[in-house]
């Protein structure tokens, strides 16, 4: 809870704007009808992408308190035709080539995960992506040797990026299952 930007009462809602920085708090009693007509749209653009229950869509760390970055994620995941997945394995590395967690011991992940989230194919429903949005810059050659025993897999380091503020886009891609 932060103190909302119409009655600056600390209360529950969600940030409106674009970046960490800019955007504003509004808690949802003073919310406008643009702004609960743009979360009901948003939420609406999730089915087929995120999951859902009674409560609602289950939006990422990130999307789940900022409203660009919600857009800015349906944008991302239409644009490469993915769903979330949910896997126990820790890394990931082992549900994406495998389809589910092939070892009986996979604790650790690489210093370039953060914000990690997983994604599976709309077409085929299969794992995809590992995607993660580590501040900074992150060494393609580090990646690289975080999937080796993994020939399936590929990976591409670059800007782009659904959660901002300076985060980098590290794609670990099954490209068999790659859409």
């Amino acid at each position: 809870m932060y103190d909302c930007e119409g009655c600056g009462r600390s209360r529950q809602g969600l940030y409106f704007g674009s970046g960490i920085g800019e955007a504003q708090w509004w808690c949802w009693s003073c919310q406008s009808a643009d702004q609960k007509e743009l979360i009901s749209s948003l939420d609406d653009r999730a089915r087929g992408v995120l999951d859902r229950d009674a409560d609602g869509v289950h939006w990422p760390y990130g999307p789940n308190i900022y409203v660009q970055m919600r857009a800015d994620l349906l944008d991302w995941a239409e644009r490469y035709d993915l769903k979330i997945g949910n896997t126990g394995c820790q890394s990931g590395l082992h549900w994406l080539d495998k389809g589910r967690c092939a070892k009986r011991e996979c604790h650790g992940k690489p210093g370039f995960y953060d914000h990690t989230t997983t994604w599976l194919s709309r077409t085929t429903g299969r794992p995809a992506l590992v995607f993660n949005q580590p501040y900074g810059q992150v060494d393609p050659a580090e990646v690289r040797e975080s999937i080796s025993e993994y020939p399936s897999l590929t990976a591409e380091v670059g800007p782009e990026s659904w959660y901002g503020a300076g985060t980098t886009g590290v794609y670990i891609w099954n490209d068999g299952n790659r859409p």
